[in-house]
């Protein structure tokens, strides 16, 4: 999962850019980068935040007027610094010139990797969309059609999840064009103002740069940019979407929409749901900060029970997408101060987006009866996860889930609440969160395999029978 953002028009765009990263920072924290160009090739990208990245003026503002950029969520490659740093995006080519940044995941490195005499610079799996784009745009005069053709020729090379969007020179006029992959796993919206055009991964993006949204973009789709405006959109392969539900649980702001979806709004429907699927009797709802805050405005709404602020929140760091378990360990052990005033004598209903490994839910457990708290009821806006996911969120192994077992087997609520020291735990079900979205959903990591688009479900059972620790399983020979 990472944030992209491509922007083209009559004027420079570096700056916009570099707003839109900020934007959409929550996306991927472990690198980010832009990539400008005005017939020479201007980019700035490490690992770390992005106002560490551009952290003088001379990196934020770089002539052009196209760019692209990047904060990345790894998923694919090592998680030491010297790969952070490597595995930054944008990623280019010269011969021909084409930069490229993608959210999502290549679950086929290999085979695309035969079909091209290219080598990989990093271990990113952009590296499969570049190198096949160019080796189909390679000693071509770049026209629609052109890239059109080779976006089909990508599209049926590559399986996976993409939003990808690519920069690519065309002599006098640069174009920016966008692909997406049949089942649109990840977000892509486009967006305008004066004669400039932006895609990116959510909607919150325009309200910070002031741009207007136009519209979501299709699977199996590909929009072309050019910088005098021209707008160029073919649906290439046409299949039925399936947008990842991690989208609508954890990762997109609440201020996004997808789909003409508010996430705001689905998360408050998911904790109402949740309140009638796993009522409880209790003195105070209480939202985790800042992931459970709709869900148990929703469940307070309709079970009655009123909501209380009972953690504080003291920085603004996301546990679940740290690269290593140590940094999951210290964003949450730092990160929250639990009101005794608040808590102690209640009986709580603690109210969070999901469980994964269980490192945050047992620390909070432990805080929450720390600060008095005479029982603690845990609700989950999601479904007990219980498979890695393939398409694009890093959970690397079976192993990770609290919600399975050493043999696989898929434990109780009763066994999982003893295991984390809560008086009892409720997860919405699969049913409850389809009804709260209100579209059909990739739920792969909830429902494996039939959760995932029916032509993927034989790879990723291989995938499944791989699984091990340290290396992804899609990553191995």
């Amino acid at each position: 999962m990472c944030g992209i953002v491509g922007i083209i028009g009559g004027k420079p765009v570096s700056r916009l850019v570099y707003h839109s990263l900020l934007a959409i920072q929550h996306r991927g924290q472990s690198s980010a980068g832009k990539l400008t160009y005005d017939g020479n090739i201007h980019v700035t990208k490490d690992a770390g935040l992005v106002r560490d990245v551009f952290n003088e003026v001379k990196k934020i503002e770089t002539p052009g007027n196209a760019g692209v950029g990047h904060t990345r969520y790894s998923t694919a490659g090592m998680d030491d610094m010297n790969s952070l740093k490597r595995n930054a995006q944008p990623e280019y080519l010269v011969n021909p010139f084409i930069a490229a940044v993608h959210n999502g995941n290549i679950f086929n490195p290999y085979d695309v990797a035969r079909k091209t005499n290219r080598k990989p610079r990093t271990d990113c799996d952009i590296q499969w969309l570049l190198l096949s784009m160019a080796d189909n745009l390679y000693k071509k005069e770049l026209d629609v059609d052109i890239i059109f053709e080779a976006c089909k020729n990508v599209m049926n090379d590559v399986k996976g999840s993409y939003s990808a969007l690519f920069l690519a020179d065309s002599g006098e006029n640069p174009f920016l064009f966008a692909m997406t992959d049949p089942h649109k796993i990840r977000p892509l919206v486009l967006g305008k103002f004066n004669g400039m055009y932006c895609l990116t991964s959510e909607t919150r993006v325009f309200k910070k740069i002031n741009f207007e949204y136009v519209k979501d973009i299709p699977g199996g789709s590909v929009v072309i940019i050019d910088e005098n405006g021209n707008i160029y959109e073919k649906q290439l392969i046409k299949k039925r979407e399936k947008p990842c539900m991690f989208e609508f649980v954890y990762f997109a702001k609440p201020d996004t929409r997808i789909n003409n979806r508010s996430i705001h709004n689905v998360r408050v429907e998911i904790g109402r749901l949740l309140a009638k699927e796993h009522p409880v009797k209790a003195d105070i709802v209480v939202p985790v900060p800042e992931s459970g805050r709709r869900y148990a405005t929703g469940f307070s709404r309709e079970s009655g029970i009123p909501l209380e602020e009972g953690l504080m929140k003291d920085k603004d760091e996301r546990s679940f997408i740290q690269q290593t378990q140590e940094s999951r360990d210290k964003v949450v052990e730092g990160g929250l101060s639990y009101i005794r005033s608040v808590l102690g004598g209640k009986r709580v209903v603690l109210v969070d987006d999901s469980i994964v490994r269980g490192t945050n839910i047992r620390k909070l457990v432990r805080g929450v009866r720390g600060a008095g708290a005479k029982e603690i009821h845990i609700r989950i806006g999601c479904p007990p996860l219980i498979a890695p996911c393939y398409l694009g969120i890093d959970m690397r192994s079976r192993k990770e889930f609290i919600a399975r077992g050493p043999d696989g087997e898929i434990k109780t609520c009763e066994k999982i609440a003893e295991e984390i020291g809560a008086d009892s735990l409720g997860y919405i079900s699969i049913e409850g969160l389809k009804r709260a979205i209100g579209f059909d959903i990739c739920l792969g990591c909830i429902d494996f395999p039939g959760g995932y688009p029916s032509e993927m479900q034989k790879d990723v059972l291989t995938f499944f029978k791989k699984d091990g620790e340290g290396m992804r399983a899609y990553e191995h020979v």
